[in-house]
């Protein structure tokens, strides 16, 4: 199969993912709380919004681990969440991004990105797509071996 043309892979590796789960009313709330973590100079590496069958809003974002506990207090003021949240923190994570000119005219891209982490073992903790990227949030111990496997399946131009 013929692999995907890529301008860049590149990684971060001082990453916390927090991923949080509220009812969806209070996702109106969201901009403003955002916009106030861009205030403060927090850096949201990767944003990714769902609802679930029930109607709750999951909420992941990918921070610098030292930010973690200053975005936990400022989502929990702001979501006004008073009974205790469904939150999860993962510390010891790493965001890989995949720069490519045009993934979005390539159908099945995330299809094989993720069917080949899989096939190796590797847990994906967050994915999100654009036209021009991908972005995946892996356990840290597994970024050797995320390389390892999209060096397979990518190819990225000698400058």
């Amino acid at each position: 199969m013929k692999k995907i043309k890529l301008h860049n892979i590149l990684q971060q590796t001082d990453q916390a993912l927090l991923t949080l789960t509220f009812e969806g009313i209070k996702a109106e709330f969201l901009p403003a709380i955002l916009y106030a973590l861009r205030e403060e100079g927090i850096a949201l590496s990767l944003v990714a919004q769902t609802i679930d069958r029930g109607e709750d809003c999951i909420l992941s974002l990918a921070i610098r681990r030292e930010d973690g506990e200053w975005v936990r207090a400022a989502l929990q003021e702001g979501l006004d969440l008073s009974a205790p949240p469904a939150w999860k923190v993962q510390t010891d994570v790493a965001l890989i991004t995949l720069y490519g000119p045009h993934l979005g005219e390539t159908s099945g891209i995330a299809n094989r990105i993720l069917s080949t982490l899989a096939a190796d073992g590797i847990e994906v903790l967050a994915f999100s797509a654009s036209i021009h990227s991908c972005f995946l949030v892996v356990p840290h111990p597994s970024l050797p071996k995320s390389r390892q496997a999209l060096q397979r399946i990518v190819e990225i131009p000698s400058s």
